[in-house]
């Protein structure tokens, strides 16, 4: 009697089996991979775009600002509503009016307020009315006055006298660390956009133009940039 053999694969077919499922799965593996690592790159791309638009709407606003409220000290030479020197771009403008209890006379250094306001060591203030003015630094600061660094040179009425706090931005880039960065005032200067290769600016005071832009180190082939016209700075020009 004849025995039938049960058909199955052969021991090449096997291998040629596992073989082609295993290039399969490779093969599967690595398009995911492709596709992993271009959605990082898009992600990361589309993320850098939104950190650079931040950070030129954030200098927009204070480019903007440059001598808010103080047009009538920068008419007459008190200081500048915005400065550009090699690596530093600063913008100066008002940041609370300080409202005075009394009169002001030559050779003060405390000054009385009549509101309580948030003022800190080493702020300047602009002390100024239609004939004269003068800069002064803050030294100590409390609920109640302020202590300036030096005594007044000029006596002012409390009723024609404007006090200012200035409020100081600078822009610059730190070219160790690649990061372009913000400082207020006195306080730590803060990062504002990382991987910058590249930070130019530019104050042309007859057409009162801004132009500013940067370029990331991940992307050299695109520089952003904007251009402005800031109001104050003009109005502080024409008299």
């Amino acid at each position: 009697m004849r025995v039938r053999r049960k058909k199955g694969f052969s021991l090449i077919e096997s291998l040629l089996s596992l073989s082609i499922g295993l290039i399969i799965f490779i093969s599967a593996f690595g398009f995911f991979d492709v596709s992993r690592n271009i959605f990082l790159n898009l992600n990361k791309q589309e993320k850098a775009e939104e950190a650079a638009t931040f950070s030129l709407d954030k200098m927009r606003i204070d480019i903007l600002e440059a001598g808010l409220g103080l047009i009538q000290p920068i008419r007459s030479g008190l200081l500048e509503g915005l400065t550009v020197t090699d690596s530093t771009l600063t913008t100066l403008c008002k940041e609370i009016e300080v409202p005075l209890s009394q009169d002001l006379t030559s050779g003060q250094t405390r000054i009385a307020l009549s509101q309580s306001h948030n003022i800190n060591t080493g702020q300047k203030i602009c002390i100024f009315d239609s004939q004269k003015g003068e800069i002064k630094s803050i030294s100590t600061a409390d609920k109640k006055s302020i202590i300036l660094a030096s005594p007044l040179q000029e006596s002012y009425t409390k009723e024609e006298c404007s006090v200012v706090l200035i409020r100081s931005v600078s822009y610059f880039l730190d070219e160790k660390t690649k990061i372009l960065r913000r400082k207020v005032n006195n306080s730590p200067s803060q990062p504002l956009l990382e991987d910058v290769a590249q930070f130019n600016f530019d104050y042309d005071e007859s057409t009162n133009l801004v132009r500013l832009g940067f370029i990331l180190e991940s992307n050299k082939e695109k520089f952003y940039e904007i251009s402005l016209l800031p109001k104050n700075m003009a109005l502080a020009a024409s008299k």
